[in-house]
């Protein structure tokens, strides 16, 4: 904060009624530093001082301090062409600094060709610092590949009881285990894996399927979303729940994730949206003036949509002056609550990664450690 912003805000305090706008500015940085970001917006209201502390980097640094230590991991494969013989598999992750503006990528890639005769994994999802491959490799597979990102190591786990087929089965974490649901020929029991005892079990009597495109956990549930944005849920103790959801018309439902127990998906022509669990319908998220139309995400080009520290990244593929090359495109997006509605204000954008033109994208996810 510059010296003069900071003499003005010590004058506007000054007037103030409130003993807290009285504090020096460290102190009322570390207090609002514990305050969960999506009340950013509200905290901005009640005053000019208040609303300069709020905007202030020094308050997004302390913040990133309490938070755990992620990173956006970002796989993929060069594609030969599809009579390749054994085509690699890379990750890379990469993470911000102590800026907004200071995003890196970190360049760690690992290839898996030697260890994994074939790319096609199925469903990953992370807990912790680890990554959890289920199924993919074959027509119905019952495989569990575990990648540790910290060493680049990738070893097998127990298989499950019953294979699975990727795209007809739903995969989500819930109170550190990770359920797996549907993916069978036949009605097929869930089944639920525990990190720790590093056992498969069956989760009850219930049978169920799961024509979904889209999974992620919130709540303690596994939400399931179909590629329309029709959404149910599945709960360790409620089972399966298919309320009927209001959809967006004629619209097409591209990469979903969820942040701070709120699903959010990006649709090809209303762009980004959030699901209202209440009235079991979407909602434009709107930005930050409460407008519709400025808060431009370019869903069309989208390619994976992911949180990260309480925000949303965008990332997609752009054209590099070298037409061997293609650059990532990374978009950060910052929520805030207001009332009933969601508002987003782009936080950073800028290109992260610059990778070979000819890469297939696979998961993206967010890891920690």
């Amino acid at each position: 904060m510059s010296t003069e912003a900071a003499s003005n805000s010590k004058k506007s305090r000054r007037s103030s009624s409130s003993p807290f706008l009285l504090l020096p500015d460290d102190v009322v940085l570390k207090c609002l530093s514990r305050v969960p970001g999506r009340y950013d917006l509200k905290l901005s209201l009640v005053s000019k001082a208040l609303r300069s502390l709020v905007c202030s980097p020094e308050l997004h640094r302390l913040r990133s301090q309490l938070l755990p230590k992620k990173s956006v991991f970002l796989s993929y494969h060069i594609y030969q062409g599809p009579m390749d013989p054994s085509p690699s598999f890379r990750w890379i992750t990469f993470r911000p600094g102590e800026k907004t503006t200071d995003y890196q990528l970190e360049q760690r890639s690992l290839s898996l060709a030697d260890v994994v005769p074939t790319h096609r994994f199925g469903h990953a999802v992370s807990v912790g610092s680890e990554i959890y491959f289920i199924g993919g490799r074959s027509v119905h597979s019952p495989e569990l590949w575990i990648l540790d990102t910290r060493s680049g190591h990738l070893r097998t786990a127990p298989s499950l009881k019953v294979g699975r087929l990727k795209y007809k089965e739903a995969v989500g974490v819930v109170a550190g285990k990770i359920y797996v649901i549907g993916g069978s020929e036949e009605r097929s029991q869930v089944e639920v894996f525990d990190p720790q005892a590093q056992t498969w079990d069956f989760v009850g009597e219930e049978k169920v399927t799961c024509e979904s495109r889209f999974s992620a956990s919130m709540k303690q549930k596994v939400y399931m979303v179909d590629i329309d944005g029709r959404v149910s849920a599945y709960g360790p103790r409620e089972g399966i729940n298919s309320d009927a959801t209001e959809v967006p018309s004629d619209d097409m439902l591209k990469l979903v994730c969820v942040v701070k127990n709120v699903l959010y998906g990006c649709f090809e022509w209303s762009g980004l949206m959030w699901f209202n669990t209440k009235l079991k319908v979407w909602i434009k998220v709107v930005d930050r003036d409460g407008k519709d139309g400025k808060l431009e995400l370019y869903s069309f080009a989208a390619a994976k949509m992911v949180e990260y520290e309480e925000n949303i990244v965008f990332l997609w593929p752009l054209g590099n002056i070298d037409p061997m090359k293609k650059d990532v495109v990374c978009k950060l997006i910052a929520l805030d609550s207001l009332g009933e509605e969601i508002r987003g204000r782009i936080e950073w954008s800028g290109i992260v990664a610059t990778l070979p033109h000819n890469i297939l994208w696979k998961d993206c996810l967010v890891v920690s450690g």
